[in-house]
């Protein structure tokens, strides 16, 4: 055997790089290509029976309860950044401005959720564990070259149904002030945690980093508002591990958002370039047509914050 054909052999029988434990050939390479379709959470399709209060999806009808205590960053992906030391937030209503504190998974909960529309979200949050637990290890080891796959509509998804568990905990905040937690899109929210195909053209997300950018690798998730003058995020602004997003829940108004101009929508890969190896974590879409690679350089990474006695 040849030892390209060799090589092509390893990959189509190794694990796929999505995290399923089916060997890459039976999942997601199709023809000679890396897709993973984004996850069908059957919000619509649930019985509609009743609902329940503070459940923000009681516009359904389809509320099992009881009520069910929400982590409002999923709690895997919570695990995945404070790895052995302890996880820090700053930013919200009950913190002094400036102030960061290391809290437990267990006080980033709000109840807002009923039992089955919490259930119902699960694929996103396993997609968003396997996004950071993959670009954690490429930014802090370099042991490579490693390939990770996911679906960029699921994190998408993941970072919308964050952002509304912040918003009706009412832990968002603009300067010092806390924010009422509406959204422009207020009306579709639910719709578009449901379907990739409701979010409007040009909505999505956003790279504003450009390629061969240098990066400092912090251990952390910020999550920042862009409102309207009537307080209603239309927005969001994303820091992931050095990483910067704009996540855009409306059509594309360059009038309003001019910096995203020359941002990269919706990138198909990123590239994270260390001294001895490059690896990639691919961002597969449904929608049809070429998505850019963006590679950034690695710098290294910003010691955590201790505990304070």
């Amino acid at each position: 055997m040849g030892e390209t054909k060799r090589k092509r052999e390893v990959v189509l029988n190794d694990p796929c790089p999505c995290g399923e434990a089916r060997p890459a050939r039976d999942c997601c390479l199709v023809a000679g290509s890396w897709h993973k379709p984004s996850a069908k959470l059957g919000l619509a399709a649930l019985p509609a029976e009743a609902t329940v209060e503070r459940c923000y999806m009681l516009e359904l009808g389809s509320c099992v309860a009881p009520i069910s205590g929400e982590h409002i960053i999923s709690k895997s992906v919570i695990e995945v950044l404070k790895g052995d030391g302890g996880f820090s937030v700053s930013g919200v209503p009950w913190l002094q401005p400036g102030e960061e504190k290391i809290i437990s998974p267990q006080s980033l909960r709000a109840n807002c959720l009923c039992t089955i529309h919490n259930s119902a979200l699960s694929p996103i949050d396993d997609a968003a564990r396997h996004f950071f637990s993959s670009l954690k290890a490429y930014l802090e080891i370099d042991d490579g070259p490693r390939h990770a796959l996911v679906s960029g509509h699921d994190i998408e998804r993941w970072l919308l149904k964050t952002a509304k568990a912040m918003a009706v905990s009412g832990n968002l905040t603009r300067g010092n002030q806390r924010l009422p937690g509406t959204f422009a899109c207020d009306m579709t929210v639910v719709t578009m945690l449901d379907d990739p195909t409701a979010w409007p053209e040009g909505a999505g997300l956003y790279c504003v980093l450009a390629a061969g950018d240098l990066i400092t690798n912090h251990q952390r998730f910020q999550l920042v508002p862009l409102v309207n003058d009537d307080d209603e995020i239309e927005a969001l602004q994303v820091s992931i591990l050095g990483l910067i997003f704009v996540l855009l829940l409306g059509p594309l108004d360059l009038g309003k958002f001019s910096f995203l101009a020359d941002a990269r929508f919706r990138p198909g890969r990123i590239v994270i370039r260390q001294p001895k190896a490059h690896n990639w974590m691919t961002l597969s879409w449904d929608e049809p047509g070429a998505h850019g690679e963006l590679t950034v350089q690695f710098v290294q990474n910003v010691p955590r914050p201790q505990p304070r006695e």
